[in-house]
């Protein structure tokens, strides 16, 4: 019985079973199929029953011969036959009343696969008129699984189909502060409006759009300005008012977008699906433009696109206090012509090999393979690959814990006392725990950097065993890298510190012996940063940097630095 049972049939022979088999097993799989997909049993609700059912159906015929999928599907190996038709049928949950099958299913006679759709001879055959959308939806896939996902037959029919790609829009705002350290001082100074403003010592961090015509730029070394613009007013900064500045536009960010991610003077937030909260992403953007400037006075400009990278890119176009959208079929005919400086991860080093190579614009990029590109820049070549088509996969992330904490500053005039030098670290190193321990964080790795007055730089880092914050453990390691890179008997100009490679400091492995005295160490410190706190970080002063007492002005913020930098 059995060797019949599972031999192979040809296509005019009927599948041996005993009588009724066929039709029993099918009425039971319909009927079960039927029963999870169901309530109500009108309408469209009775047409997707009657479609997942003949599906489930099929499923079950289509294996061979009915006896093969019906009973052996279903029973485990070794299982006694005289107990297959009470095994054929999986049990029912605790409480659950057993409908009968269905007779219009145990009636249909057993017939081959090809047979099962007609609906002349088969009732519970979809109907042909008016298919299911849940339905035709879940062909692919399980029929019943995918109509009970949506939870209601009714539901799940009246759904339309959605064509195939269809998701939400990606809309990325990017928010950009112009002339961010100059437009404050000229806001603090109403006398600066209209006249070219310089912020910075040494270089230009930041100039005012008045400046800017007349050709100077971030970055330019100041000897330079003074010759292209000699009537530029030149001030050295005031980092803690930029920093509030910047956190007011922010909290305006935030209140527009769940997800913002910041940097110095701007920040990127994540639009998309909020369209029915805020309508047309234009206008919300145009109204965050014009709160920024009632509330700061500072003029923005914003770049809304399908990702960072041309967010940023069409803001770019319309500064300063501009406002601007590009779509994805927008991006191909933006990017081509633009120069190739312009794309995102492309400085002046990358710039400059590409433009050896006769590579101008975004667009002649493209013709080179990601493998060339990486051949060229290593990893990098990757992303540079995607972007010069308009793709950037980059997400808008609000890092609790930032990459890195750096502090630096370039000394009033150039220096090689050693002692001017190690107290200016020794008071960037306790501003740079400070901010860690505000945090809640631990830095395992300690940079130092230079730059000498002739131009030249180094820079270099180590990692301590554990992580730390506590000052003089983090300041013997960048006092220990300082004596490393500062070699040349020429005198420097800048000097810098910055904490990385951070972790939560309930994460951090206590000492086994001097778990006493490390506790008694942080608390000082958290001590000092209470004191400062209310008086201000000026008005505790310790070991090496008391050597900058006299040397340097003060306010209630510490010592007044030329190029203080802001976190990272």
């Amino acid at each position: 019985m059995a060797d019949k049972l599972h031999s192979p049939r040809h296509d005019d022979e009927r599948p041996l079973a005993m009588p009724g088999r066929a039709s029993v097993a099918r009425a039971q799989v319909a009927d079960r199929a039927a029963r999870v997909v169901v309530s109500a049993g009108h309408g469209r609700a009775s047409v997707a029953r009657a479609q997942v059912a003949d599906r489930a159906a099929r499923a079950v015929v289509s294996a061979g011969h009915v006896e093969h999928a019906a009973t052996e599907a279903t029973l485990p190996a070794g299982h006694d036959r005289a107990h297959e038709h009470a095994a054929a049928e999986p049990a029912q949950p605790a409480g659950h009343d057993r409908a009968p099958a269905s007779p219009l299913s145990a009636a249909a006679p057993t017939r081959s696969h090809d047979a099962i759709g007609h609906p002349a001879t088969n009732p519970l055959a979809p109907v042909e008129a008016g298919p299911c959308a849940a339905v035709e939806k879940a062909e692919a896939h399980d029929p019943a699984r995918a109509v009970v996902s949506a939870g209601h037959v009714e539901h799940a029919a009246a759904e339309p189909a959605q064509p195939a790609g269809h998701d939400r829009a990606p809309a990325i705002l990017h928010v950009d502060i112009d002339a961010f350290f100059a437009s404050i001082e000229q806001l603090r100074d109403p006398r600066l409006r209209g006249r070219p403003v310089i912020v910075g010592a040494g270089c230009i961090a930041s100039c005012s759009y008045e400046a800017r015509h007349r050709g100077l730029r971030a970055g330019m070394a100041l000897s330079e300005a003074k010759r292209l613009c000699p009537d530029a007013v030149i001030l050295d900064g005031h980092a803690q008012t930029y920093r509030c500045f910047a956190e007011r536009i922010f909290e305006c960010c935030r209140e527009l977008s769940p997800s913002v991610e910041t940097y110095l003077d701007e920040a990127y937030c994540d639009l998309t699906g909020t369209e029915r909260l805020h309508g047309d992403l234009l206008v919300a953007a145009a109204r965050l433009k014009h709160r920024i400037h009632d509330e700061t006075g500072l003029a923005v400009t914003c770049g809304i696109g399908p990702n960072r990278m041309l967010a940023k890119l069409i803001g770019k176009t319309v500064k300063p206090d501009g406002l601007a959208r590009i779509r994805q079929d927008e991006a191909d005919a933006f990017l081509l012509d633009r120069p190739i400086e312009q794309l995102a991860g492309v400085g002046h080093v990358h710039a400059k090999t590409l433009r050896s190579m006769n590579i101008r614009t975004i667009g002649q990029l493209r013709p080179l393979s990601v493998e060339t590109l990486t051949a060229l820049f290593g990893a990098p070549g990757r992303i540079l690959h995607e972007r010069c088509r308009g793709r950037d996969t980059a997400v808008v992330t609000e890092r609790e814990i930032p990459l890195s904490i750096s502090r630096e500053t370039s000394f009033h005039r150039n220096t090689a006392d050693r002692a001017e030098v190690d107290g200016m670290l020794e008071y960037l190193v306790g501003r740079a725990c400070r901010a860690a321990r505000e945090l809640d964080i631990q830095p395992r790795t300690v940079a130092v950097r230079l730059r000498y007055a002739d131009g030249e730089g180094d820079e270099c880092s180590r990692s301590m065993p554990l992580p730390s914050t506590t000052d003089p453990l983090v300041l013997a390691l960048a006092l220990d890298v300082l004596r490393r890179l500062f070699t040349r008997r020429v005198a420097l100009h800048l000097v810098g510190v910055t904490l990385s490679n951070f972790s939560h400091h309930l994460a951090e492995q206590g000492s086994l012996f001097d778990e006493a005295e490390a506790g008694r160490t942080n608390a000082l410190y958290r001590a000092f940063d209470s004191v400062r706190e209310s008086y201000g970080h000026g008005a505790l002063v310790s070991g090496r940097a008391l050597h900058l007492k006299g040397r340097l002005d003060e306010d209630r913020h510490g010592f007044v630095l030329r190029t203080s930098s802001l976190t990272k």
